[in-house]
């Protein structure tokens, strides 16, 4: 494979591109749920319209009506807590409905109009960001923790939205999945700090919780550096500082990636000393060579840098897409090196997860959990990758041919990992040039689970071709999922306007299914219109 050339992510996309488009007709067609959502569905009707759903409710006679007069009211016991909640959801009620809602720290009973919110839920089903929602003459939230105080603001802010009488009834609302939310790649294409503060809005008024923020690749690095590695377009460390409190008091975790030991050819451009060079000595600008001490260091150095700047609990190394098995052949110091740290039957694979490990030891010593890509879990390696590492599952699929596969989602679990579904399909989305049948919301909303795990091989809407990687529903070591959107390819035209009109349908869809309430309606032709009722976030 060029190293200059595309991800590998894009040319095996481009290659199964014919078979999707062959798969089109068949995927027009498709309209059913997969059974697990299948089977629970309800009418629209049944249940006030939300996204995600509410996954319990329970209709009653009367209804809320928001006006001038409403006020938030708080207990003194929860005040401290709520305090940042509660001025975000003044904020929002007074951009979506133009109404400057006094807050009042009280025991007292609400009068008609006003909005509770409290801390005094027992509910353990609930976990940290349930709640229960009770719509009368007033409305009460109640929850566990603030996040699920804050969660319940959103539902109400979305029924709000349609109409400010609220039908009365009551609800309790929790997720299923720890981890839903947005993988962005900027560094392919710079995104502003206003874009960012949009969407930490908007995965919030979805509630979703998770921020992949892929900020260093081969075409540029997007933060500030203390080394100098940051691209001509890019943000500093102060705007990533303000993103950051400003995703938490959204409750939203960022993530930040620097892929390493591939993927880094911009910042190879001011150290081509550590370009992995084949036994000719031809370089791969974008690899680099680990056997080099100077080099781990200079990985070290980065990592070092930017784990303070993220307070977040994961750092993300990649680790994908750096060479194939039959590609190692060319580099024979990697395979040294491999014997050199891990042991005389080791092999030039075992050495990248020689250097996972390594990285794993760093980001464990202060106090976060690494994450990286799952390429390099192909069967029979001798020398495993720690087990406390967070596995992205995307691909079953290795190239270049031949090459062996990485293992299943489910034999992920078996030897101790927690995994994540980045399946290809369908949680992958680009640019205007590859986005097949399979990997369309309508696909995600109506042939996928978070607990089925889909690489490259391509299946149709009816479950035949290739088989998906299905984990038990149940099966708790599965994270959740996130829509990730990959700047790969021809971008000059490319706007990040386009991707926010690109992410608007997608983020709705994975907000139902990674919250796994029964869908309000089967087909995503039914769901389009309903995401269009409820719009973005407010301001």
């Amino acid at each position: 494979m060029s190293t200059n050339g595309p991800s590998r992510r894009r040319i095996m996309a481009g290659a199964l591109g014919a078979l999707a488009g062959a798969a089109a007709a068949q995927t027009a067609q498709a309209t059913t749920l997969p059974a697990s959502a299948a089977s629970s569905a309800a009418d629209v009707s049944a249940r006030p319209v939300t996204i995600p759903a509410l996954r319990e409710w329970a209709a009653r006679s009367g209804s809320f009506r928001f006006g001038p007069s409403s006020r938030i009211l708080v207990r003194p016991a929860d005040s401290r807590r709520l305090r940042s909640d509660v001025r975000l959801f003044v904020d929002d009620l007074r951009a979506l409905t133009g109404v400057a809602c006094p807050v009042v720290v009280t025991n007292a009973a609400p009068r008609d109009g006003d909005v509770v919110l409290d801390l005094c839920a027992r509910d353990t089903v609930l976990g940290t960001e349930g709640y229960q929602l009770a719509v009368g003459d007033s409305v009460r939230i109640s929850a566990r923790a603030s996040t699920g105080v804050f969660y319940g603001t959103r539902t109400l802010l979305q029924l709000l939205r349609q109409n400010t009488t609220v039908p009365a009834g009551t609800a309790r609302d929790w997720p299923r999945y720890a981890e839903r939310g947005l993988m962005i790649d900027t560094a392919r294409q710079h995104h502003s700090y206003d874009w960012f503060v949009q969407h930490i809005k908007e995965l919030s008024y979805l509630k979703l919780n998770h921020l992949h923020w892929h900020f260093s690749d081969d075409q540029g690095w997007r933060i500030e550096s203390e080394a100098g590695l940051q691209s001509p377009d890019f943000l500093t460390k102060d705007q990533v500082r303000s993103l950051i409190e400003l995703a938490a008091r959204h409750h939203i975790t960022v993530v930040p990636e620097v892929d390493m030991p591939g993927h880094l050819g911009w910042a190879l451009k001011a150290h081509p000393e550590f370009q992995l060079k084949d036994a000719d000595g031809k370089a791969a600008p974008n690899k680099l060579d680990y056997s080099i001490p100077a080099a781990r260091d200079f990985l070290r150095e980065i990592v070092e840098e930017f784990l303070p700047l993220f307070p977040g609990p994961y750092w993300h190394m990649g680790a994908d897409e750096f060479l194939g098995e039959a590609e190692f052949a060319d580099y024979p110091q990697l395979e040294q090196y491999a014997k050199e740290t891990l042991g005389a039957s080791a092999t030039a694979l075992d050495g990248i997860h020689g250097l996972i490990n390594e990285f794993n030891s760093l980001v464990r010593s202060r106090g976060k959990t690494l994450r990286v890509w799952n390429d390099t879990f192909i069967p029979g390696s001798a020398f495993p990758v720690d087990d406390n590492v967070i596995v992205e599952w995307w691909t079953d699929l290795n190239t270049p041919i031949p090459s062996t596969n990485p293992v299943a989602p489910q034999e992920l679990v078996s030897q101790g990992y927690t995994v994540l579904n980045a399946g290809f399909y369908p949680t992958y989305a680009y640019p205007d040039y590859f986005n097949p049948p399979a990997a369309t919301p309508r696909a995600m909303y109506e042939n996928w689970s978070v607990h089925r795990f889909h690489g490259f091989a391509y299946t149709d809407d009816n479950g035949s071709g290739y088989p998906f990687h299905d984990l038990d529903p149940a099966e708790p070591a599965n994270r959740g999922s996130a829509v990730h959107f990959w700047n790969d390819g021809e971008t000059t035209t490319w706007t990040e306007e386009k991707t926010t009109e690109s992410l608007f349908p997608r983020l709705r869809v994975m907000a139902q299914q990674t919250w796994e309430s029964a869908p309000l309606v089967s087909t995503y032709a039914e769901f389009e219109p309903i995401a269009r009722r409820l719009g973005s976030a407010p301001s």
